[in-house]
Formats: C-alpha cells, structure tokens, sequence
C-alpha cells in the first residue's frame, strides 16, 4: 500500500481504532485556525447490500448505523464516516483526511497510521485463518 488512493486513505480511516485518530486528528489542527466544520458529525443509517455468491445478485441485508463529517483545511476538503455513532471519530477521519489531501504537516503520519492499521487487521484475520485452518473440509470431486 505505498501509493494509497483517496477511497483507500478514507477506508483505512473508518477503521482505525479511534483513540488513535483522535489523538493524531488533534495533533494535525492544534496550530491551524483554517479549519472549518462544512459539515458536522451527522449520525444516520447507511444501507448494507451485500451480493450473493452464487447467483452473483445484489440485495439489501440491513441499515447500519454510521456518523458522517466533512470539514475544510487550507482550503480542501476532507470527509470521513465510521460505522456506529462516535462522532469525535468520524470529524478525526475528516480532518485527518484533509491533512493527506492538503499535504499537510501531519499528512505523513495520517498515512503511517493507516498503513499500520491495514497491516495489524490483516496480522489479525491471518491468525484468525491459521486457527480456522484444521477445521476446513476438503472435499473430493468425483469426475
């Protein structure tokens, strides 16, 4: 992941654990009067669709909650949304977000960060299927 897309930078934003981008969010805007709130941390619901392996067809599973933000800084853009109703979270993912996109100071980091976080949940679901391994049945095709 060294060149990171803006919907991967936002992806890895809904997902990282919120102490830590909060604390960095708050890093990134403690000298910074430009910073504006365009929109504030809304919570609503999202609609969940999922597509069924088989047939390959769309349908909707569920709404889920989630918390949108949108601020400006140094004059560009930044938008974030994470599931559930942490609406610290969601304007941290926001202002992190403009900092990458206005190549900000903190921008580095804000990337460091994501970058640590996509690696620790794959760590994770590679254990998770190391331990899964053993119980896989395979089963045996009868031409």
């Amino acid at each position: 992941m060294d060149a990171m897309t803006r919907e991967d930078l936002c992806s890895e934003l809904s997902m990282i654990d919120a102490s830590g981008l909060i604390a960095l969010a708050d890093e990134c805007v403690a000298d910074e009067p430009d910073l504006m709130i365009t929109r504030p941390p809304t919570v609503g619901s999202v609609v969940t669709q999922v597509r069924e392996p088989v047939a390959e067809q769309r349908f909707i599973l569920a709404d889920a909650l989630a918390c949108s933000a949108e601020v400006s800084l140094r004059g560009r853009l930044g938008w974030g949304m994470r599931l559930g109703s942490d609406r610290r979270a969601a304007l941290a993912a926001a202002i992190c977000d403009a900092e990458v996109v206005s190549s900000g100071p903190y921008a580095a980091r804000v990337l460091d960060l994501c970058r640590e976080g996509r690696a620790r949940r794959e760590a994770e679901r590679a254990a998770e299927w190391a331990r899964l391994a053993p119980s896989v049945v395979e089963f045996e095709e009868i031409p």
